[in-house]
């Protein structure tokens, strides 16, 4: 064989090669596992907020979540005309009923915003709405304030009655399931945002490198980004080897004891 065809023959696998690539790495980042965790505890949310809308008696209901790391608020679900709208809507940390409710974790009814003085309107001015009458309780999972859920106005048209020290107390009432979904919510958002990274890593060598990268670029919560830095962690660990495995596993069930041990000795302290 002559090297004119030898070289043919290089440069052809060569090109294969390339293209091989080029199309795995296309369908690699074509994977989009999102909406397969989070989507059905959004709907649940949305389904248990139209439930506590009716039992409280408001014309619209909404939840807002943390948004950054400043305080900020958005909304994540809406039973409104408006929904669209609202959830495009960023309010800026410490502004309105709802930033003082998330910032002081304390419930506040309002009978009329025109005269409340922490009353923001940005969000109506950009939706075209009139809140008159407002409700909003905290949302708190463990001891974390995660989010706000609002009522807004009475069904009809105004005036509105204001609403009740009973209706305040239903309110809280689903705050607290309200909450959980939301914190499972965010959860499985990040856990679906690592798959999807995990799959998209270069290589196995440099996979530890560019999750850690990608990790500085997450926002989430506090709490939930430590438990996506340990998932990072204990996935470079563990891959390194059967020793290494062994030792993370016996690390963390030495601390799981000790976690339990002192739990138990702090509630036996106190129980005279």
């Amino acid at each position: 064989m002559s090297n004119d065809n030898q070289n043919d023959e290089t440069s052809g696998a060569g090109n294969r090669a390339e293209v091989n690539a080029a199309q795995i790495r296309e369908s690699v980042h074509s994977i989009d596992l999102s909406g397969s965790l989070a989507e059905p505890l959004r709907k649940a949310i949305d389904n248990l907020l139209k439930v506590a809308k009716e039992t409280v008696g408001s014309a619209d209901a909404s939840v807002l979540v943390r948004d950054g790391r400043e305080g900020g608020l958005r909304f994540l679900v809406a039973v409104s005309e408006l929904e669209e709208q609202l959830l495009q809507i960023r309010i800026p940390p410490g502004k309105g009923i709802a930033g003082s409710v998330f910032s002081s974790a304390q419930p506040m009814a309002v009978n009329d915003t025109s005269s409340e003085g922490s009353f923001w309107s940005g969000a109506d001015e950009k939706v075209g709405f009139k809140t008159i009458t407002l409700l909003a309780t905290p949302l708190r999972c463990g001891h974390e304030t995660i989010g706000v859920l609002e009522f807004v106005n009475r069904p009809g048209d105004p005036p509105y009655p204001p609403f009740t020290p009973e209706e305040m107390d239903d309110a809280a009432q689903f705050a607290d399931p309200i909450a959980r979904l939301v914190d499972a919510y965010e959860l499985a958002q990040l856990v679906e945002a690592l798959f999807n990274q995990t799959i998209k890593t270069t290589s196995e060598e440099a996979s530890g490198g560019e999750l850690n990268e990608w990790l500085n670029t997450v926002e989430a919560a506090p709490e939930h980004r430590d438990l996506l830095t340990l998932a990072v962690l204990l996935r470079n660990i563990v891959s390194r080897g059967d020793a290494e495995r062994e030792l993370c596993r016996d690390l963390l069930q030495t601390l799981t004891r000790f976690t339990e041990k002192r739990s138990a000795s702090g509630s036996s302290y106190f129980n005279f």
